[in-house]
């Protein structure tokens, strides 16, 4: 198999098309529509599930409620075939490759031309691990592994980096400090616990100017 490139992709306002109408097509656009994207879901019956989905993200939804027709996937970024019908995968597929498309057909790997990965996310942090589509239920449990050894304020810490990244960059203060000095004391404060606990305290207590003139 061809090694895959991996790819974080932001889904805002796009189109995103799902081919299919079970729990596994309501997952996928929970998932989606979380991410922003616009999502159109085409099956012959719908979960119930859409309808909630539907009063809580509205127009960024639509449900067309009939069989597949070639040219449905026409306007998409991205298709997502969750039927538990070879044949309409095979034919999404085909048009997915026609016009370009990148898709993805669930537990049918022939038919995909990309893997959703199995995903943690909490704040900023997204962690995503695959096995190329050779075993999904491997890739799970190697990420509920990888899952435990991530503190449980990891959000609040990302945050806070991020904020004491744009500061070191942006502030008079730190203005004398050049590419590498910034990534020097970042590096510093990552590859450290207690440093990292100290950073978030400051964060949330206004005194991360503070801390971070401490390394000057």
């Amino acid at each position: 198999m061809t090694e895959l490139y991996p790819i974080m992709i932001d889904l805002k306002d796009r189109l995103v098309t799902i081919i299919g109408g079970g729990a596994v097509a309501l997952r996928k656009a929970e998932d989606l529509l979380r991410c922003g994207a616009r999502v159109h879901s085409i099956a012959p019956c719908m979960h119930a599930g859409f309808d909630r989905l539907a009063e809580e993200y509205g127009d960024q939804l639509a449900v067309t409620m009939r069989e597949y027709q070639h040219g449905d996937i026409s306007e998409s970024l991205l298709v997502i075939a969750a039927t538990d019908d070879a044949e309409v995968n095979r034919a999404v597929f085909a048009e997915a490759r026609e016009r370009t498309i990148l898709i993805n057909a669930v537990d049918d790997p022939p038919n995909c031309s990309f893997f959703l990965p199995s995903s943690y996310c909490k704040g900023d942090l997204i962690m995503s691990l695959s096995t190329g589509g050779a075993s999904p239920a491997m890739a799970a449990r190697l990420r509920r592994e990888l899952q435990k050894h991530i503190p449980d304020t990891i959000d609040a810490t990302l945050e806070a980096l991020s904020e004491a990244r744009c500061m070191l960059k942006s502030a008079a203060l730190f203005a004398q400090l050049d590419t590498a000095s910034r990534g020097q004391i970042l590096k510093s404060i990552v590859n450290d616990d207690a440093r990292l606990e100290q950073l978030r305290t400051a964060f949330e207590h206004g005194g991360l100017e503070d801390f971070l003139l401490a390394f000057l």
